[in-house]
C-alpha cells in the first residue's frame, strides 16, 4: 500500500519524466514505455525481487536494468529506471506509472471511466454512454468496462471521485434498508 509520502513522490518522478518526455518530444513513446515497465514488474515478481533486495548492489541492479532493456526501451526510460535505483525508489514504479497517466491524461484532455455491468455491453451501447460521458465532461473517454456479476443488473459509473450508481443491487439494498426501517418505526408505534 502507498502511503501519501510515496504518492507524493511518485508524483515527482512522474512530473520530472514528463517534462524531459516533452523536452524530447518523446510522450507518446514514454507513456507506452512506462505502461509497459509497470505491466512487467507487476507480472515478474522476481525481477521485483532482484531490484528490491537489500544485499544486492545498485550496480549490480542497474547492470540488469541495461541488459534486459537496452534496444528495448528509449535511453530515457533506461536512465529513468537507473535513477530509480539510484535513489532506491525503484518499488514506486507502478505508482509512477499512474502518477504519469493522470498527468498526461490532463494534457491530453482525457478522462477515465470505469463502467461496471454484469453483463458485457454492446459497442453501440458503450458508445452511447461515451458519448454521453465525452458532452458532459467536454474531455475524451476513454472507458475501462469490468463485468461484476453482483451488480446483478444495471450499471455503476466511476468518474475520478464521481460515482454514478445505477445498479440493480444498490436499488435492492435501498429497499431493504426502506422495509428495515419501516419495521423499526412500526415496532416503535406498538410499543409505545
Amino acid at each position: 500500500m502507498t502511503t501519501v509520502a510515496g504518492n507524493d513522490v511518485s508524483r515527482t518522478y512522474a512530473s520530472a519524466l514528463l517534462e524531459i518526455a516533452q523536452q524530447k518530444n518523446m510522450l507518446p513513446a514514454i507513456e507506452e514505455e512506462m505502461v509497459f515497465l509497470a505491466g512487467l514488474v507487476k507480472e515478474d515478481r522476481e525481477l521485483m525481487l532482484y531490484l528490491n533486495a537489500p544485499g544486492i548492489s545498485r550496480d549490480s541492479k542497474k547492470d540488469l536494468i541495461d541488459k534486459i532493456f537496452n534496444g528495448k526501451l528509449s535511453d530515457v526510460m533506461v536512465n529513468f529506471i537507473k535513477v530509480l535505483i539510484d535513489n532506491n525508489r525503484q518499488s514506486l514504479i507502478k505508482e509512477i506509472n499512474q502518477s504519469l497517466a493522470d498527468e498526461i491524461d490532463i494534457i491530453n484532455n482525457r478522462q477515465r471511466v470505469k463502467i461496471t455491468t454484469s453483463a458485457k455491453l454492446g459497442a453501440d451501447m458503450l458508445q452511447k454512454i461515451k458519448d454521453t460521458l465525452t458532452e458532459k465532461f467536454k474531455k475524451v473517454i476513454i472507458l475501462d468496462e469490468v463485468i461484476d456479476q453482483k451488480i446483478i443488473g444495471g450499471v455503476v459509473i466511476k468518474v475520478g471521485d464521481l460515482i454514478i450508481d445505477g445498479s440493480l443491487a444498490k436499488d435492492l439494498k435501498n429497499i431493504r434498508e426502506k422495509l428495515l426501517l419501516s419495521k423499526i418505526r412500526s415496532e416503535m408505534v406498538y410499543e409505545d
